[in-house]
């Protein structure tokens, strides 16, 4: 490039292919998501750039380890850092994205089945 001028470069994936990454990322040898984000938590990060609201999510998402049976809302808002009322928007949105699975009879979340 001639000027060093930086072209925004956007990525879009499916929520399959989202899902197939947080899966992939859950049961590799890499650090989960959780380490990956810890030092980024909305409650220790001042940086504007970040989106904290992300953050966030990805937080309730880092709560489960691969194979981990389902969790209830109170269980997962305590290891996230959050309000139980918080989560559950977090995790219903998770849920309509496909990202998270609600067991209709226990009212538990857990990682969607590959």
């Amino acid at each position: 490039m001639q000027g060093s001028e930086q072209v925004p470069i956007t990525i879009t994936l499916s929520p399959a292919q989202v899902n197939h990454v947080v899966h992939a990322a859950s049961s590799s040898r890499v650090p989960g998501i959780s380490t990956l984000i810890g030092s980024y938590l909305p409650s220790d990060s001042d940086d504007p750039r970040l989106s904290r609201s992300l953050l966030r999510g990805l937080s309730l998402l880092g709560c489960f380890a691969s194979g981990e049976t389902a969790r209830g809302i109170v269980e997962l808002a305590h290891d996230a850092g959050m309000s139980p009322s918080t989560a559950h928007r977090y995790a219903s949105t998770l849920v309509e994205l496909g990202l998270l699975e609600r067991d209709p009879k226990s009212r538990k979340y857990r990682l969607p089945k590959a």
